[in-house]
C-alpha cells in the first residue's frame, strides 16, 4: 500500500477500486481501519460502479498509520490530521477530490475543506458531531458517549476485545436495522490481527477533545454537501446532523429515521446514488 508522509506521521492509504472516475476520499470515524466496520469492499464497489476511484485511509494512529517513535507521545488535533488527508490527494497526485466522512471523520473531512478548500469538490458528512465547542450554544457530546468510549481503550487478549467489540458496535447500531453479529465479529478480528492499538485511539479521542474552532470555520465551506444523520444514533443526536446542515450554506440534508451510528447495508446503494449525484449532477 502506499505511504504519505505528513510531518511525524506515514499515513497508510490504499486505492480500493477504480471506477474510472474522479477520486472519492473515504475518511473513517475513531480507531477505525482499513476492512473494519466502516466502509467495507462491499460498500466501495457501490462506490465504484457510481464512477469514482474509491480511496480508503488508515487515519493517524489507526491500523498502519503510525507516529514516528520519537514523536509518539506528541500531541496533536484534527487539524493535524485533516493536513494528514490533503498529503494523501497531494500523494495521489489526482485531485481535487471528493470526500466522504465518517463520525470523527466527518470532523476531518471539514477541516479538510476549510483549511485546503482548493483540494475538496463535494463533501459528504455522515454521522458526525456538530463542531461546537464547550462555550458555544450547539449540540455537545452526551456525556455518557465518553463512558462507552473509556471501556474499549482497555487492552484486552483477542477474544475478549472481540467481545467487548461486539457489545459497543451492537449499542452504536440503534434499533432500527437488524444488527449483523457475525460479520461484526469477523471484521473486528480482522483488525485485531492488522493492528490493536488501543493507545493509538486514545490518542484520537484526546485530538477530538482538544479541537476547537469547527463550529465557525464550517460556516466558510461552500461546495456541495451533503449531511446524512439518523435518529437512532446514540452517539450524536439528530440535533447534531441538523446543525451542521444549517452551518453549511446549501447542504442538503437527508436524516433516516432508522440509521444508528453507522452506515447500515440498507442505506449503500441510496447512499451512492446520492453521493454521485452531489458530485456529478452539481458539475464539480
Amino acid at each position: 500500500m502506499p505511504i504519505a508522509r505528513n510531518g511525524i506521521c506515514d499515513i497508510n492509504y490504499e486505492v480500493t477500486i477504480d471506477g474510472g472516475g474522479p477520486p472519492l476520499i473515504l475518511i473513517a470515524g475513531l480507531g477505525e481501519q482499513i476492512g473494519s466496520v466502516e466502509f467495507p469492499l462491499e460498500q466501495c464497489k457501490l462506490f465504484a460502479d457510481a464512477g469514482f476511484k474509491v480511496v480508503r485511509i488508515d487515519n493517524r494512529d489507526s491500523g498502519l498509520s503510525v507516529l514516528s517513535e520519537d514523536a509518539i507521545d506528541a500531541p496533536y488535533t484534527l487539524i493535524d490530521m485533516a493536513d494528514d488527508i490533503a498529503a494523501v490527494i497531494n500523494d495521489l497526485d489526482d485531485g481535487p477530490v471528493h470526500v466522504l466522512g465518517a463520525s470523527l471523520g466527518g470532523f476531518i473531512a471539514r477541516w479538510l475543506t476549510t483549511r485546503h478548500p482548493e483540494l475538496v469538490l463535494s463533501l459528504t458528512i455522515v454521522m458526525s458531531g456538530s463542531g461546537a465547542g464547550p462555550s458555544e450554544e450547539g449540540p455537545q457530546v452526551d456525556p455518557a458517549v465518553r463512558e462507552k468510549n473509556s471501556a474499549i481503550l482497555e487492552v484486552l487478549p483477542k477474544e475478549e476485545a472481540i467481545e467487548s467489540g461486539v457489545e459497543y458496535w451492537r449499542w452504536l447500531w440503534g434499533n432500527g436495522y437488524p444488527f449483523p453479529e457475525a460479520l461484526i465479529r469477523k471484521r473486528l478480528a480482522h483488525s485485531i490481527d492488522r493492528s490493536y492499538r488501543p493507545d493509538g485511539l486514545a490518542r484520537q479521542i484526546r485530538a477530538a477533545i482538544s479541537t476547537e474552532g469547527l463550529w465557525e470555520a464550517q460556516t466558510q465551506i461552500a461546495i456541495p454537501t451533503l449531511v446524512l444523520h439518523g435518529g437512532e444514533d446514540p452517539y450524536f443526536s439528530t440535533s447534531h446532523g441538523e446543525s451542521i446542515s444549517k452551518r453549511i450554506s446549501g447542504a442538503k440534508l437527508w436524516m433516516d429515521p432508522q440509521m444508528g451510528h453507522i452506515m447500515h447495508e440498507e442505506q449503500w446503494s441510496d447512499l451512492a446514488t446520492r453521493v454521485k449525484e452531489l458530485a456529478f449532477d452539481s458539475g464539480t
